[in-house]
């Protein structure tokens, strides 16, 4: 029986998949195209065995795909898609071709692969994504309605116009039938939306009470438990990265760097890898600030001399820093007062 290893490389799409099997050498052994139902994915699956190494560029709902084709084959691959992208980019562009670039670049191991995660991190991650997503509906919903009470002039003045005394202000203001029914509608929304975020806020607490990473993540000013739930998710194994540097460019909050001789062009950050590590990180600058004096002065010195955007995404990226060091020497962090 011949036992050569083959190589699979398999262009995903939401409805269909297609697939080029290679010898060794690069000769096509096999091609096709099929449908992504469950069934066709598991006939698929089912001709798979040891000898096959599969490559495939993941999609956000691949999960299940990558699943079952693991399963029957001897390993499994997720390219980079942006960096085979830039290897090879071609004129010729069709799924068939795409499959074959995949395939071939897992042969003579050139391929740019990214992290697997188990399936534990997955669903982490989906309630992360979930969570984002309906904090920032909620934000849309909020903002919605301080804009309908503005189109009739009416400014709330509440620190906290969601809050106890921001409703009372709310509920007594003199506005047009119309608008208080547009308001009442949307306040619906918020409080529905903020029950829902409410469930999923004590469903990752209870993830981050029993795992010993987050416990010692929290100890971080800023990373609260959703902060380090998403970290635990999206980056996994923390020795991936060999440095802090590398910990801030895989969160891409790092500048942008152009070089061509003598002349060196920088820009904003990069803005790579998981965005919503990003959003949280930005987002837990202030509690971070107030907290920690190296960061408030940090905060302070960059502002001084540029916006506060920047301000944001430099104290974040120090955040990052801190983090990797307390992951990597599984250590708590202690705030110094300097």
């Amino acid at each position: 029986m011949n036992r050569e290893k083959l190589y699979v490389g398999i262009d995903l799409h939401k409805r269909s998949f297609s697939y080029v099997v290679l010898d060794g050498q690069g000769n096509e052994v096999g091609s096709g195209r099929m449908s992504t139902e469950e069934s066709s994915v598991s006939e698929f699956a089912m001709r798979l065995d040891r000898r096959h190494a599969v490559v495939v560029e993941p999609l956000t709902s691949s999960w299940w795909f990558i699943g079952l084709v693991g399963q029957q084959a001897g390993s499994v691959h997720l390219a980079n898609a942006r960096r085979v992208r830039l290897i090879a980019e071609s004129r010729c562009k069709t799924d068939r071709s795409d499959a074959r670039v995949l395939a071939d670049l897992l042969r003579v191991g050139y391929l740019p692969e990214v992290y697997q995660p188990d399936g534990e991190l997955v669903r982490w991650r989906q309630l992360i994504s979930h969570h984002r997503r309906l904090v920032c509906h909620r934000t849309q919903v909020r903002n919605q309605v301080l804009a309908v009470f503005g189109r009739e002039g009416v400014v709330i003045g509440s620190s906290d116009p969601f809050g106890r005394r921001g409703r009372a202000e709310m509920a007594g203001v003199s506005v047009s039938e119309q608008t208080r029914e547009v308001v009442d509608q949307l306040l619906k929304q918020e409080e529905l939306l903020t029950v829902q975020l409410k469930t999923i806020g004590q469903r990752l607490g209870g993830v981050a009470q029993e795992d010993g990473i987050c416990q010692l993540l929290m100890t971080v000013d800023g990373v609260g438990t959703i902060t380090a739930v998403a970290l635990r998710a999206f980056v996994g194994q923390i020795e991936r990265f060999g440095t802090a540097k590398e910990f801030g460019a895989y969160l891409g909050l790092v500048p942008r760097v152009h070089q061509s001789g003598a002349l060196v062009h920088g820009g904003g950050i990069t803005k790579q890898g998981p965005s919503v590590l990003r959003w949280l990180l930005v987002q837990s600058v202030p509690h971070a600030v107030r907290h920690t004096p190296y960061l408030k002065k940090l905060y302070t010195r960059v502002l001084y001399r540029s916006s506060t955007g920047t301000a944001k995404v430099a104290v974040a990226h120090a955040v990052a820093r801190i983090i990797w060091h307390v992951w990597t020497e599984r250590r708590p962090y202690y705030r110094t007062a300097a």
